[in-house]
C-alpha cells in the first residue's frame, strides 16, 4: 500500500486526461460530430490519392511508382481497403482517437521534460484536448491529424532521448522524423537534416549509438528519395511543386503581368491554364510519355474522374510550371512578396476553418465562435464553407479574422525562443536546448515553407505543427518567470549580505579576532 501511496500520484494527471479527452469527444459526438471518411468512400477520391481501385488491387505496385505524394498515407489507405467494409468506420474511428489521446499525453509530458510545473502541463493538455482544431481534425481521415500527434511524439521522444540516452527514446525520435517525410510532402529532407543535426552534434562523442536508433529510419528515407530520383528524376517526395508554387505566383499574377510573360515567350503556354487540371486541358503543349505498362503512371484519370496527379506526364508539366514560377518570381517581386503577405495573413487563420471541415463544423458552431473568440483571439470568424475557395480566387480574410492568439504564439516561438535559447547554452540543460530547437527549427521551417510556397490552404498547413507552438511558449514563458525570480532572489540576497557585512565588520569574530566575511547566498 505504501509502494501504492507514493506511484499514484504520478497517474493522477494521465487518467485525468483521458477522462476530459473521452469525455469531450463524447459530447461532441452527441452534438453531431462524425468522422469523415470520404477518402476511403468509393465514391470519392482526394487529388493526394491514387486511384482506389489500383490501391485495393494493385497495392504494392501503386506504392513503388507513386511519386506525386509521400507513400504512407496512400500506402495506408490500400491497407484499410483490404479490410471488409463493416469494420472499416469502427476501425479509422479507434485508429484517430488513439492518435487524439497520445498527442494530448505526449504534450503534457514534452512539458514536463521542459520542466514546466505540472499544473501548468495539465492546462496545456487541457486546451490541447479541448481545441476545436483538434476534434474536427481528428474527425477527418487525411494526413493532418497523423502529422501533429507525430510532430508532437517527435519533441518528446527527442527530450527524453537527450535526458536519459535511452536507445528506445533515440529510435522514436528518429523514427517520427522519417515518418511525417514519408506521409506529409511539405517535410522533406532538409528539415529531417536541420532538425537532427543539433542532436548528431550533441552526441557525437557516442555517435555509434546515434547511427544505432537512426539508420534505419534514416535508410527508409533515403531507399524512397534514391527511388524517385532513379525512376523519375525528382529530388523530392513530391512531384506536383510546380503546381503548388504557381498559386502564390503566376496564378495570383497581377492585371497583365502574365500576358506581358507569354507574349514575350518568357513563361511557357501552360502557365494560362488551370492547375492540377486533366491531361486534356493541357493540349500539345507537352511531349507526351511513352506508355509504361504501369496503370497508376499511365491512367490519365482516376475511376471518379478526377485527375490522376500520378499520370508521368504531369512530372514534365509541373517542372514547366515550376520554371515559369522561378521567372515570374524573378519579373515581379512585388506582386510575389503581396502575395507572401496574403499567404501569411490566412497561415493565422485558425487552423479549423478550414473548408474541408465545414460539414463537422456546422455541428459546434456556438463552441468555435467562443473559443476562437476567447482563447485564439479571433474577433470575428470567416465563412468556413467557402474560405479556400474564396483565397484560391484572390480573396482573403480581414484583419478582424485572423488568430491574434496564434500570432502571439508564433511571435514568441520565433523571435523569443531562440533569445532563450542563445542565452542558456552554456548551462548543463541539454534536454531543454535540443527540445526548443526542434521546435524552433521545426515552426520556421513550416512558416517560411508554406507561406513562400503555397497560398490557399495555409491555414491547414499550420496544423502539422500541432500543439508545440503553444508548447514552446508555456516553456518560454516559465523560464522568464523563474529567472526574473532568481534575479530577485540574487538582489535580495546581495542587499541582505551588505548589511549583514555592515554589521559583522563592527564586531571582530571571536574566533579569529578577523571581521566577519559576508556570506555568499
Amino acid at each position: 500500500m505504501k509502494r501504492l501511496a507514493l506511484v499514484r500520484p504520478a497517474f493522477r494527471a494521465p487518467v485525468l486526461i483521458i477522462l476530459v479527452f473521452v469525455i469531450s469527444r463524447t459530447a461532441f459526438y452527441l452534438a453531431g460530430v462524425r468522422l469523415n471518411i470520404a477518402g476511403l468512400n468509393v465514391q470519392t477520391d482526394y487529388l493526394q490519392l491514387l486511384d482506389q481501385n489500383q490501391l485495393q488491387h494493385n497495392l504494392v505496385q501503386s506504392i513503388w511508382y507513386l511519386h506525386s505524394q509521400p507513400p504512407l498515407f496512400n500506402l495506408t489507405t490500400g491497407l484499410l481497403l483490404q479490410l471488409p467494409t463493416a469494420w472499416l468506420l469502427p476501425f479509422v474511428m479507434s485508429m484517430f482517437l488513439i492518435l487524439g489521446l497520445v498527442m494530448a499525453l505526449s504534450c503534457y509530458y514534452v512539458c514536463l521534460e521542459l520542466r514546466i510545473p505540472r499544473a501548468l502541463s495539465l492546462l496545456v493538455a487541457f486546451l490541447v484536448i479541448l481545441d476545436p482544431a483538434n476534434v474536427l481534425y481528428g474527425n477527418w481521415y487525411f494526413y493532418s491529424y497523423p502529422t501533429a500527434t507525430l510532430i508532437t511524439v517527435c519533441a518528446l521522444s527527442l527530450a527524453r532521448y537527450v535526458r536519459t540516452e535511452s536507445l528506445f527514446w533515440g529510435f522514436g525520435f528518429f523514427a517520427s522524423l522519417g515518418t511525417i517525410v514519408l506521409l506529409n510532402s511539405t517535410f522533406q529532407w532538409f528539415w529531417v537534416a536541420a532538425a537532427a543535426l543539433p542532436v548528431i552534434v550533441h552526441f557525437r562523442g557516442n555517435w555509434r549509438t546515434v547511427v544505432t536508433v537512426a539508420v534505419l529510419p534514416l535508410l527508409l528515407v533515403a531507399v524512397w528519395y534514391v527511388k524517385n530520383d532513379v525512376l523519375f528524376q525528382a529530388s523530392t517526395t513530391s512531384t506536383s511543386f510546380g503546381f503548388n508554387l504557381a498559386r502564390i505566383t503566376t496564378s495570383k499574377a497581377g492585371p497583365g503581368e502574365l500576358g506581358h510573360l507569354l507574349k514575350t515567350g518568357e513563361v511557357s503556354s501552360l502557365s494560362g491554364h488551370e492547375l492540377f487540371a486533366p491531361l486534356k486541358a493541357y493540349g500539345g503543349e507537352f511531349s507526351p510519355h511513352a506508355p509504361t505498362g504501369i496503370a497508376v503512371l499511365d491512367a490519365p484519370t482516376k475511376r471518379d474522374g478526377q485527375p490522376n496527379l500520378n499520370n508521368i506526364n504531369y512530372i514534365e508539366i509541373s517542372n514547366r510550371f515550376l520554371h515559369d514560377d522561378l521567372v515570374f518570381i524573378k519579373t515581379y517581386p512585388g506582386t510575389y512578396a503581396r502575395n507572401v503577405g496574403k499567404a501569411t495573413m490566412l497561415f493565422f487563420v485558425p487552423p479549423e476553418q478550414e473548408q474541408l471541415l465545414g460539414a463537422n463544423a456546422v455541428h459546434m458552431s456556438s463552441y468555435l465562435r467562443w473559443y476562437d473568440l476567447l482563447v485564439e483571439w479571433q474577433p470575428h470568424g470567416t465563412d468556413i464553407s467557402q474560405i479556400n475557395t474564396l483565397a484560391v480566387e484572390g480573396f482573403f480574410p480581414s484583419i478582424g479574422g485572423l488568430s491574434f492568439g496564434a500570432i502571439a504564439l508564433f511571435s514568441i516561438t520565433l523571435f523569443v525562443l531562440p533569445v532563450i535559447a542563445w542565452r542558456r547554452r552554456g548551462r548543463r540543460d541539454a534536454t531543454l536546448l535540443l527540445t526548443l530547437t526542434f521546435i524552433w527549427v521545426s515552426t520556421v521551417y513550416v512558416f517560411v515553407l508554406t507561406t513562400f510556397v503555397e497560398l490557399g490552404e495555409n491555414e491547414r498547413f499550420r496544423y502539422s505543427l500541432g500543439p508545440l507552438p503553444l508548447v514552446a511558449t508555456a516553456a518560454v514563458v516559465v523560464v522568464l518567470l523563474r529567472g526574473n525570480s532568481g534575479a530577485h532572489a540574487r538582489n535580495h540576497g546581495e542587499l541582505m549580505n551588505e548589511n549583514s557585512s555592515r554589521a559583522r565588520s563592527m564586531v571582530p569574530s571571536l574566533a579569529s579576532g578577523k571581521v566577519g566575511a559576508p556570506v555568499d547566498i
